[in-house]
């Protein structure tokens, strides 16, 4: 069963039930603003992007590609919502997914939909980033070519004062 006593489910169980209704809420007053549904030059009311630069839709592009991107997260943690709601239903609110130990109260309360302890919360973490990260380096130093870096470079051909004679023998 669960470690938590009933007071404590009930005000978790409170706390999901708000952050669900702001969810829907959010949803419910977002009839199409991000526009998904309907093409870029009919969100922004231009008759044609091809007579536009490309620059000219570049705000509204970024705009509708952030506004996709909240409501992706935003589903995304309606159903973690859920779930949780789910696993109270079911006795199994309250137990790391990972490593079977219980999760403190004080860490529900912070994060009520969490299914991890704080040992293995960074997994999450690592599991939500782009799988380009993996084979990505870490530079050790930047990566600056700068004006020493160029004369370095070009020294070894001479300079002004010193200059290189044509071999005679040519």
């Amino acid at each position: 069963m669960t470690h938590l006593t009933n007071t404590q489910l009930l005000t978790l169980t409170v706390l999901l039930k708000d952050e669900k209704r702001q969810l829907n809420q959010h949803f419910d007053n977002d009839t199409g603003t991000t526009g998904a549904a309907e093409s870029e030059t009919e969100s922004v009311g231009e008759l044609s992007a091809y007579d536009n630069h490309p620059a000219d839709l570049g705000t509204e592009t970024f705009e509708r590609g952030r506004d996709m991107a909240i409501d992706t997260h935003l589903a995304s943690q309606r159903e973690e919502i859920q779930s949780a709601l789910q696993r109270i239903k079911d006795g199994e609110y309250g137990i790391c997914e990972v490593c079977g130990e219980t999760i403190p109260y004080e860490r529900l309360q912070a994060l009520p939909a969490t299914t991890r302890c704080i040992d293995h919360a960074s997994d999450t973490i690592a599991e939500d980033r782009p799988v380009e990260e993996e084979v990505m380096t870490i530079q050790s130093a930047p990566a600056r070519f700068d004006d020493a870096d160029a004369w370095k470079s070009v020294s070894s051909y001479g300079n002004a004062s010193r200059t290189v004679q044509p071999d005679k023998g040519q």
